[in-house]
C-alpha cells in the first residue's frame, strides 16, 4: 500500500476540520494585519487575550496581553497555532491534527464558538473550561469567549477573545453549593443539639458527630483544592498500611448520606500491604472517588474499591455499575463541570486527576460502558510500592497513655481553648491555658520548666503565634512549638520560627494526638544564628 499523502493525513479529525495554512500564506497573512490600521486599533483596544484567526483556527496575530501572559517574544512565534496549543491545552495532542481535531474538542467552548461564528457569519458567545499545563502542572481555568466574523483584504478572517472568569467561577461555586451545604449541616448540628434533652442522648450524640465529621470534610476538602491551585500544597509522603486507610473510608461512608441504600466492597488484602505516598492526598482522591461513585449509581447498587500491582506500580480503583454519558465522559475532568442533573460544584473528578498526577506523580485514567460499568483509577509511581524489608512506618501514637507532661495552649479563642485543655486531659496531659501571646510570655517568666511543648494559634490579636515562637526560643531553645493553622504557611518561615510542627484546622482528637506526639518528639529548635 501507497504510503498516505501529507494533504490526506491533514483531513483525519475527531471533530473540527484538520488542514492547515502553508507558511507562505500565513506569513501573507501575517503581512496583511500588521498593515491594517483597524486591526491595530482593534488589537491595542480590546481587552482580554485577543487572537486574529484565519478559516483555518489558526493565529495571524494577537494582542500584546496574550502575548505576555504567554511569554512569547514576538508575533511571529504564535502566528500558525490554533489557540489550544498556543495556551497549551492538555487535549490539544490528542488530535491527530491538533487543536480542534481531538475527541474532546467536541465539547470545548472555544471550539464550538469558532465553529458557529465561521458558519453563521455571526458574532457567538460561549463558556470554556480549560485544562492546561502550565510550569509543569495542570492548571484549570475558565473563561467567556467570543468569536466575531471579520474581513480583510478578501480573506474571511475570526477576532476571538478569551475573557477570564475563573475567580468569578469560583466564587458562584462557593455561593451556590458549599454555602448551601454548609447551613444544612450547620442547621443539623444546631436542630439535634435542641432535642439532646428531649431524645435519647446517645442518638443526638451520634447524629452531630456525623453531622460535623460532614462539616469538617468539606472545608477539608476546599481548603486542599485551593491550596493545590495555588501551588501551595507541599505533599508529605510517608509509609502507611493500605488496609489502614481503607478503614478510615469504611468510617466516612458508614453515616454518609450519599451511601445510603447503597453497598460498599472494599478488597480482600494482605494485612501488611504498605504504601509510600501522601496519606491526606491518597484518602482525599479515594474520597471523591466514592462520592462520585455513589452520586452516579442507584439504591441497591454495590459500588467496589479495588487494588492491584502491575509492575512494581500499586493500582488502587473506584467501581460502580453505571455507564457515564458519552458526552459526560469528554468533559469529565474539567473544573466547575458537574455529572449531576442538578447544579453542582463539579470539583470531585477535577481534583481527582490534579491531586493524582501533579501531587501524587501518578497516572488518572477511567473506562466506562454498559457492560463492565464505570471504573476509576489511579497508579502511583513504582517507588510508592515499599519493598517487603522496608521499615515500617511509626504507629499511631496510644492517645490514652496517662502522665505525658505538662503542655501550655494559647488561643484567644476561648471555646477552642477550653475545648483543646478537654481533648488533651482526656490524652493524660496536664495543660495549662493562655489566651494571647503576651499572658503566655508572663507565664515563662516565672517557673515553667516543667512545660514540655506549647501549642499556639497563629492568628491572635497583638502577637501571633509566629511571634510568639520566635519570643519563646530566645527563653527557651529547647522548647518544641505546635502551630495551629488553617492556612498553608511557608516552610522557610516556620523553619526560622523554629516552629516544630503544623497542626491544620479543623482537626480531630486522633490529629491532635498525632501531632502532640510529633511535636514532642522532634529535634529541639535551634537557636538562631
Amino acid at each position: 500500500m501507497d504510503n498516505p499523502k501529507l494533504s490526506d493525513l491533514q483531513s483525519v479529525t475527531y471533530f473540527a476540520s484538520a488542514g492547515r495554512s502553508s507558511y507562505s500564506e500565513l506569513n501573507q497573512q501575517l503581512q496583511r494585519n500588521l498593515d491594517d490600521p483597524c486591526v491595530k486599533v482593534v488589537l491595542e483596544s480590546v481587552s482580554g487575550f485577543l487572537m486574529i484567526l484565519n478559516e483555518q483556527r489558526q493565529i495571524i496575530t494577537a494582542n500584546q496581553e496574550l502575548l505576555d501572559a504567554l511569554a512569547f517574544h514576538d508575533q511571529e512565534c504564535m502566528v500558525g497555532l490554533r489557540p489550544g496549543e498556543a495556551l497549551n491545552c492538555i487535549h490539544f495532542s490528542e488530535g491527530p491534527n491538533g487543536c480542534g481535531t481531538s475527541p474532546h474538542c467536541r465539547a470545548c467552548g472555544a471550539v464550538l464558538a469558532i465553529l458557529a461564528s465561521q458558519s453563521s457569519s455571526q458574532p457567538v458567545t460561549e463558556e470554556c473550561h480549560l485544562s492546561l499545563w502550565q510550569e509543569g502542572k495542570i492548571k484549570a481555568r475558565e473563561f467567556r469567549v467570543r468569536a466575531t466574523p471579520l474581513e480583510l483584504s478578501g480573506c474571511r478572517l475570526t477576532a476571538f477573545v478569551l475573557y477570564d472568569i475563573s475567580a468569578e467561577k469560583r466564587r458562584e461555586v462557593l455561593e451556590e453549593t458549599f454555602l448551601h451545604d454548609y447551613l444544612n449541616l450547620l442547621g443539623g448540628i444546631g436542630g439535634w443539639s435542641e432535642l439532646l434533652k428531649q431524645v435519647d442522648r446517645d442518638t443526638a450524640a451520634r447524629e452531630i458527630v456525623a453531622l460535623a465529621e460532614s462539616l469538617r470534610e468539606g472545608v477539608l476538602s476546599q481548603r486542599t483544592l485551593l491550596d493545590a491551585e495555588k501551588g501551595s500544597l507541599l505533599p508529605k509522603p510517608r509509609e502507611f498500611k493500605l488496609a489502614e486507610l481503607y478503614t478510615s473510608l469504611r468510617l466516612l461512608f458508614e453515616q454518609h448520606p450519599v451511601a445510603h441504600g447503597m453497598n460498599l466492597v472494599f478488597p480482600d488484602l494482605e494485612p501488611e500491604i504498605r504504601l509510600i505516598a501522601d496519606r491526606s492526598l491518597l484518602l482525599r482522591f479515594l474520597t471523591n472517588a466514592l462520592k462520585n461513585a455513589f452520586e452516579a449509581s442507584a439504591p441497591s447498587d454495590t459500588v467496589s474499591l479495588r487494588y492491584h500491582n502491575e509492575a512494581g506500580s500499586p493500582v488502587l480503583s473506584v467501581h460502580n455499575p453505571r455507564k457515564i454519558p458519552d458526552d459526560v465522559q469528554l468533559r469529565l475532568f474539567e473544573r466547575s463541570f458537574s455529572t449531576k442533573t442538578e447544579r453542582g460544584h463539579g470539583l470531585g473528578t477535577y481534583s481527582m486527576k490534579l491531586y493524582g498526577e501533579t501531587y501524587l506523580g501518578g497516572k488518572v485514567w477511567f473506562t466506562s460502558d454498559v457492560l463492565q460499568g464505570t471504573e476509576f483509577f489511579l497508579r502511583l509511581p513504582e517507588g510508592a510500592a515499599p519493598a517487603s524489608h522496608a521499615s515500617p512506618s511509626p504507629e499511631s501514637p496510644d492517645t490514652g497513655s496517662p502522665g505525658l507532661g505538662s503542655l501550655l495552649i494559647v488561643d484567644d479563642d476561648e471555646r477552642l481553648l477550653r475545648l483543646n485543655e478537654t481533648l488533651l486531659g482526656t490524652l493524660g496531659y496536664s495543660v495549662t491555658c493562655c489566651r494571647s501571646g503576651a499572658e503566655a510570655l508572663n507565664f515563662f517568666d516565672g517557673d515553667a520548666a516543667q512545660v514540655r511543648g506549647v501549642i499556639t494559634d497563629m492568628s491572635m490579636p497583638g502577637m501571633s503565634g509566629l511571634e510568639l515562637a520566635r519570643a519563646l526560643r530566645a527563653i527557651r531553645p529547647d522548647l518544641p512549638v505546635l502551630l495551629c493553622t488553617g492556612r498553608c504557611e511557608q516552610p522557610e518561615i516556620l523553619k526560622v520560627a523554629g516552629i516544630a510542627g503544623i497542626l491544620m484546622k479543623p482537626y480531630n482528637l486522633q490529629e491532635l494526638a498525632e501531632g502532640v506526639e510529633r511535636m514532642l518528639n522532634s529535634r529541639n529548635p535551634q537557636k538562631e544564628n
